[in-house]
């Protein structure tokens, strides 16, 4: 309880319901205004454990913590729903990653319940390898369309979620105070249902740059399509003008399945991560319609183009 001065407090791959460890460390997590990180990962926590930590969080009088991590500890839903519920004593946080874990509805609940706050800034949450479903992700989509910190969100590897709970991701993502940056969505048996719904919600979007969708095999050519005309509608030049110049990753550029994405998506990714959105649409347009006399507008830095696209 005497040293303040630690900012950091983490355990790894470690058996800590043995002596139930918070109990000891309590004061300290309760009374130390230099905290601001909190770390286990890979470590076995009971049922005893888990409502002890949870005390020490709730029971915490200074507000300093900022980045919680409880990883691969396989804790149940409803023991995790706990520790997660006495996080929304700590209105500063800006990281929390569950990854690998059994979070189901009574966490996603729980963690609902913190975004909802008016004073969360949550920016980074990652919920991967858990088991989140359709209710669970519908709630936390509702409670995310009012957030206006988060940046990057991490849904990997959970397999209970169907088309019905990706739609509620994607309907999220038209939200106009939305605005995350990173979506990963990686091995979610994802296939051209999901895909044409990201690519239709991202019509508007002028945040996200990049869309994790590794792994999802069962993407044809009829996904990938969705996502090129989404970058670059070719159908005319206004179309090509306001088509979406912000998203620049799909994650396919590392990955072997690279070869399986039409060359003209590639490209469209590949002008939108290296260019800036005027120059990414200037680019496409001169690239499709080449008969298009660009250089008038060069001069009035593009902001004459809809009253020639409407001429």
């Amino acid at each position: 309880k005497s040293n303040k001065s630690v900012r950091r407090l983490a355990f790894y791959d470690s058996n800590l319901s043995e002596i139930d460890i918070f109990q000891f460390v309590e004061p300290f997590i309760k009374h130390n205004p230099s905290l601001i990180r909190i770390e286990i990962s890979e470590c076995e926590l009971g049922g005893g454990v888990c409502h002890t930590l949870s005390l020490a969080l709730r029971g915490r009088t200074i507000k300093s913590l900022k980045h919680f991590t409880l990883t691969e500890c396989h804790i149940d839903d409803e023991h995790l729903g706990e520790v997660i519920s006495s996080l929304s004593m700590h209105p500063h946080l800006e990281g929390l990653r569950l990854k690998g874990n059994g979070m189901g509805r009574i966490g996603t609940t729980a963690l609902a319940n913190i975004v909802l706050r008016a004073a969360t800034v949550l920016r980074k949450v990652d919920l991967s390898n858990n088991n989140i479903d359709d209710d669970g992700i519908e709630q936390l989509a509702l409670a995310l369309a009012s957030n206006g910190t988060l940046q990057n969100l991490d849904l990997s590897r959970n397999s209970f979620i169907t088309i019905r709970g990706w739609r509620a991701i994607s309907t999220l993502l038209e939200a106009p105070n939305f605005i995350l940056q990173e979506l990963s969505v990686v091995r979610n048996e994802i296939d051209d249902d999901g895909a044409v719904a990201f690519a239709s919600a991202l019509t508007n979007n002028c945040t996200l740059k990049t869309l994790d969708l590794r792994s999802n095999t069962a993407i044809t050519n009829k996904g990938w399509r969705a996502f090129s005309k989404l970058l670059c509608d070719t159908s005319s030049v206004k179309a090509t003008y306001i088509s979406n110049h912000t998203l620049s990753s799909l994650s396919y550029s590392v990955d072997r399945h690279r070869h399986r994405m039409p060359s003209d998506l590639v490209s469209s990714l590949d002008l939108n991560r290296d260019r800036s959105e005027t120059h990414a649409a200037i680019v496409k347009i001169l690239k499709h319609y080449v008969h298009f006399d660009m250089h008038p507008l060069f001069e009035w830095g593009f902001k004459m183009l809809p009253l020639v696209m409407k001429w």
